[in-house]
């Protein structure tokens, strides 16, 4: 495995986690949905980039690019439902909205939690990492597809656009 791909897979992770607290930040700043999509959806487009236009500078390949990608918004994700889940266990906090105000002293405490895994984490999960398969796909593709046909131009067609 390149070192760069355990590099995306870190700069995933990181994004996941960071993305936990950033959803909580601008949760009441969104008044209207094209502005949900843009500060929620938006945001992940901020790690691909650099890493679809190196993966296609490096590689050449647009499906390489693409799968950077994959990976990039699939750790992510994981990461993401993840940490909300560890928060829960240890800090006793989510940003989900669930009704678990139970502690482990209670006698529910251990059921709520199994509950709150299967039906928020991992359902979260199973939802948002296809969107990320594909979706990254597309994403990535799309991006390295753009960036290989610029770099591909001819010097003197730039130059004439520049103009």
């Amino acid at each position: 495995m390149k070192k760069r791909w355990l590099i995306y897979t870190i700069i995933g992770v990181a994004f996941g986690v960071l993305d936990e607290y950033y959803q909580e930040f601008v949760q009441g700043m969104i008044t209207s949905v094209p502005m949900w999509f843009i500060l929620a959806w938006g945001i992940w487009l901020i790690p691909i980039i650099p890493i679809v236009l190196h993966e296609a500078k490096v590689s050449k390949s647009r499906i390489k690019a693409a799968l950077a990608n994959v990976l990039t918004w699939s750790s992510a994700v994981i990461s993401y439902y993840v940490f909300i889940a560890i928060k829960l266990i240890f800090i006793g906090q989510s940003s989900m909205n669930f009704i678990y105000s139970s502690n482990y002293k209670d006698e529910f405490y251990f059921s709520n939690l199994k509950s709150f895994f299967y039906n928020s984490i991992l359902s979260g999960i199973t939802e948002w990492i296809g969107i990320a398969i594909v979706g990254g796909f597309i994403t990535g593709f799309s991006i390295s597809f753009i960036y290989l046909r610029i770099r591909r131009t001819p010097r003197k067609f730039k130059r004439e656009i520049v103009l």
